[in-house]
C-alpha cells in the first residue's frame, strides 16, 4: 500500500513521531500528483489540496508497513480522508509510470463542507522554520 505525503508528514521528525519508526530510504520516494495545489488550510498552520488543473504538487511516495495507514488516518483526522489518486513516482521529473497511492484530502464535515484552503500556498521549509515547533507541542499535548 502506498501513501502520498505532501505536507507536514514530508518532515522526517513528523514521520518518526506518527509511525513510531524511521522509515527506510527504500520506503519513501519523490513523487507528483497533478491536477492540484497545496495552499495553507485556512486558519491552520498544515496544507490542504486543492483541485487545480495543469498543476502539480511535488511530495513523497510512501510504501507502508502493516499497521501505518491506520495511524496516518488517524494523525490526518477527521478533517482528511484517503483517496487513491494516481501519482508519479520520480518528483518533477516523473521517471516512473503513474500508481495508484492513497492522498489526504479535505473531507466534507457535518456542515458538507470541507476544509477551506487560505490563498497563502504552503511550502515545507517555510512550515519548518515558522511552525513546526509550535505544532510538535500542539501533537504531544493531544
Amino acid at each position: 500500500m502506498h501513501y502520498f505525503f505532501y505536507g507536514t508528514l514530508c518532515d522526517p521528525d513528523i514521520r518518526e513521531r506518527v509511525l513510531g519508526y524511521r522509515p527506510s530510504p527504500r520506503q519513501l520516494r519523490p513523487a507528483t500528483l497533478s491536477g492540484f495545489r497545496r495552499k495553507q488550510a485556512r486558519g491552520q498552520t498544515y496544507p490542504v489540496l486543492i483541485r487545480a488543473p495543469g498543476n502539480r504538487v511535488d511530495g513523497m511516495l510512501f510504501a507502508a508497513r502493516p499497521g501505518d495507514g491506520a495511524l496516518l488516518a488517524a494523525y490526518e483526522g477527521s478533517e482528511y480522508c484517503a483517496r487513491r489518486l494516481p501519482v508519479t513516482a520520480g518528483g518533477t521529473a516523473g521517471t516512473s509510470a503513474p500508481r495508484r497511492a492513497f492522498v489526504f484530502l479535505p473531507a466534507n464535515g457535518p456542515d458538507g463542507r470541507a476544509l477551506p484552503a487560505a490563498h497563502a500556498d504552503w511550502t515545507l521549509h517555510r512550515w519548518q522554520r515558522r511552525d513546526k515547533a509550535r505544532f510538535i507541542t500542539a501533537v504531544a499535548a493531544e
